[in-house]
């Protein structure tokens, strides 16, 4: 009990680090957006300027040859009105982008400082765990004797998945409120790209037609987080519904065919129960993801009899489980320590069957009692 408990909150701390990783390289992209706009717009500047010197010549020589109709013929007269009128149309439409570039400057500054809250927010986050975890390794000793019987150790689990589930939603919430809804401001800019349709249709429409699709492509990368850190979905449509889109979305990602079946009884289960599954049924996909090289998967979900049967299976490479298990290579595959951990937090068991080249099925059996839907 107090390994799966340390465990579980190393688990957590590795997972607030992920995320601090991933706010640092989106810090960095940001930083280098920023670089790669603020050359633009040096660009656009001097260009700005070049013209400006064109049009007080063009202007300058409009002057004379207006002056002068001896001179010059209306021919004469003509070219050097257009010339000055080119002049003008260019350096509009350089003006207008030297303003686009400033703002999209400005706003992208802005989601860099955003984003660098949050990284120190979750670096500040895992210091604090990494405190809490070394005061559990020295004194969970004393609250295991508290432990008395099996009801208090099951309530004990299901606090700990329950805190992590909390700490979940608040960095959720907290990524949410902050890059999720700078991202969302930036569709504001594609309004200024319309100002072009009068003057420049095709480069407008361009240049509009891309800014969205960073957009959308940012909004869906951030919900994605978000959903993979609390999908509040599980509390209204149940793990079955989750669980088909996780497939959906991890076969759409990935290439790999994900079947995913569900028999026997069609029922609720305790919240931490179906949180569990879940993390299980997510921490198997990515394991499959990121070392099995398999082109299927198949989920299989049984309830039934007090009892939820799970199995996981992929075409994949497969590994040699006596070497991972017994050496220090089991690091490698963190993933599958964190399934076992979830497990045994609510009296399930779990068998592994894997060889190299024969791809990997898990199987895990928990105790669980629920309600029909629809009771």
């Amino acid at each position: 009990m107090i390994d799966s408990t340390i465990e579980a909150v190393e688990k957590g701390q590795k997972e607030i680090f992920n995320i601090a990783e991933h706010s640092k390289r989106e810090c960095q992209r940001l930083e280098k957006e920023l670089l790669h706009v603020k050359q633009l717009a040096k660009e656009t500047i001097e260009r700005v300027d070049a013209l400006e010197k064109q049009e007080k010549a063009a202007k300058f020589k409009l002057m004379m040859v207006s002056r002068d109709f001896k001179k010059y013929s209306e021919d004469d007269i003509k070219n050097a009105y257009e010339e000055a009128r080119d002049i003008q149309i260019k350096l509009s439409l350089e003006k207008e982008r030297e303003l686009q570039l400033r703002e999209k400057r400005n706003d992208i500054e802005r989601n860099y400082k955003s984003m660098m809250t949050i990284l120190e927010q979750a670096e500040h986050l895992t210091m604090q765990v990494g405190v809490a975890l070394s005061f559990l390794k020295g004194n969970l000793e004393d609250i295991s004797g508290q432990l008395t019987d099996a009801a208090q150790k099951r309530n004990f689990a299901s606090q700990i998945i329950k805190a992590q589930e909390e700490e979940r939603r608040r960095v959720a919430r907290d990524i949410h409120d902050g890059p999720a809804q700078t991202m969302a401001n930036i569709i504001i800019q594609a309004e200024i790209c319309e100002k072009l349709f009068e003057k420049d249709l095709d480069r407008a429409k361009e240049e509009l037609k891309e800014l969205k699709e960073i957009v959308r492509g940012s909004l869906k990368e951030l919900r994605k987080i978000i959903f993979d850190l609390r999908p509040s979905a599980l509390d209204d449509l149940g793990l079955e519904a989750v669980v088909r889109r996780s497939c959906s979305e991890f076969q759409e990602d990935t290439g790999v065919h994900t079947d995913f079946r569900i028999f026997g009884d069609r029922m609720r289960m305790d919240p931490s129960i179906e949180v569990t599954l879940f993390r299980i049924i997510q921490e198997a996909l990515s394991n499959i993801k990121k070392h099995a090289n398999a082109n299927n998967a198949v989920i299989k979900l049984e309830i039934g009899g007090g009892l939820v049967n799970l199995v996981i299976a992929d075409d994949g490479s497969g590994f040699d489980l006596n070497a991972r298990t017994a050496g220090s290579e089991m690091q490698d595959h963190f993933g599958l320590l964190s399934i076992k951990e979830r497990t045994e937090l609510l009296n399930g068991t779990i068998h592994i069957e894997t060889a190299p080249g024969a791809g990997t099925k898990i199987f895990i059996t928990i105790p669980v009692k629920g309600r029909r839907e629809g009771d």
